[in-house]
C-alpha cells in the first residue's frame, strides 16, 4: 500500500455508527460518546437509514448541536452494509472506525485500538480472541449461529479469521477508501466482503481482543446469519473473480 500523507485539516479519528430504528438505544450511546470524548477534535458520523421510530429526530436531540457530529439521513433502508459504506466513504479521519449503535464494545477500546494503528491497515475486534472478555453472552441460538457462520467461512476457505462479524473495526483512511469504494454488499455480509477485499489488495489485518456484552434490541437473527453466509459466499466468488 502506498504511504498516506496526512491532511493537516483532517481529524485524527472518524467514528461511523450505522443505525436504523434505533430511537431507544442510540441516544444514550451518543450521550456516552460525548461524555467519554468531550474535547477530542474528532468527527462522529451517524448514518441513519430510513426508520419508522423517529431515530433521526432522536439523534438530532441527543447531539444537541455538537459540531463534531455529522448526521447522514439515508432516504432508503438498504442495510447495515450500505449505511457503513456511506459513512466510511465520507469519513476524513486518519483512522476510521465503525461500531454498532449499542456500543457493545466499550468506548475505551478506541484509544486501545489507536495504539495499534501503525501495526496494520485494518484492525478487527474479535470476540473469539483468547484475551477477549465476554461480559454478557448472546442468546444461545444466536451465539451458536455466529460460531457456525465463522466455522463455515473457514471450512470454505473464505477467511481464517475467527470472528468476522464483531461490529468494531478500524481502518487507516487509505484502506477505508480503497476497501469501501469496492464493497457491494448492502446487508450483514459486508464485513466478510470488506475483509476479502483487504486481503486480495495485500493489506495487513490484525485481530485484537475486545470486551463485549450483548445488548437487548439487536436486529440480528439466526435467519440474518444464513443470509449473511449466502452473501459472503457470493462476495467471495465476486472478489476472487475480479482479482487482478
Amino acid at each position: 500500500m502506498h504511504a498516506h500523507v496526512p491532511n493537516a485539516d483532517a481529524p485524527q479519528v472518524s467514528i461511523v455508527i450505522p443505525a436504523r430504528n434505533e430511537a431507544a438505544r442510540l441516544p444514550p450511546s451518543i450521550r456516552q460518546i460525548r461524555s467519554t470524548f468531550p474535547d477530542e477534535p474528532w468527527e462522529f458520523i451517524v448514518v441513519v437509514e430510513l426508520s419508522t421510530d423517529g431515530t433521526l429526530e432522536a439523534v438530532h436531540e441527543a447531539v444537541e448541536g455538537d459540531p463534531r457530529f455529522i448526521i447522514v439521513a439515508n432516504p432508503v433502508a438498504r442495510g447495515k452494509g450500505y449505511a457503513v459504506k456511506t459513512g466510511m466513504l465520507r469519513a476524513r479521519g486518519e483512522q476510521v472506525f465503525f461500531m454498532d449503535a449499542d456500543l457493545s464494545v466499550p468506548l475505551r477500546y478506541v484509544p486501545e485500538f489507536l495504539h495499534h494503528a501503525t501495526s496494520a491497515d485494518v484492525l478487527i475486534g474479535s470476540r473469539r480472541h483468547p484475551e477477549s472478555i465476554i461480559r454478557l453472552h448472546q442468546p444461545l441460538l444466536r451465539e451458536a449461529a455466529g460460531r457456525f457462520f465463522n466455522h463455515a467461512l473457514r471450512l470454505l476457505r473464505i477467511t481464517r479469521l475467527t470472528d468476522t462479524q464483531c461490529g468494531f473495526k478500524a481502518f487507516s483512511r487509505a484502506a477505508a477508501q480503497a476497501i469501501f469504494s469496492r464493497v457491494q454488499q448492502d446487508g450483514f455480509g459486508f464485513d466478510v466482503e470488506a475483509i476479502l477485499i483487504a486481503q486480495t489488495m495485500g493489506l495487513t489485518l490484525l485481530e485484537l481482543p475486545v470486551e463485549w456484552a450483548d445488548v437487548k434490541g439487536s436486529k440480528v437473527s439466526p435467519l440474518n446469519g444464513l443470509a449473511a453466509l449466502r452473501d459472503a459466499i457470493l462476495a467471495a466468488r465476486r472478489v476472487r473473480r475480479d482479482q487482478p
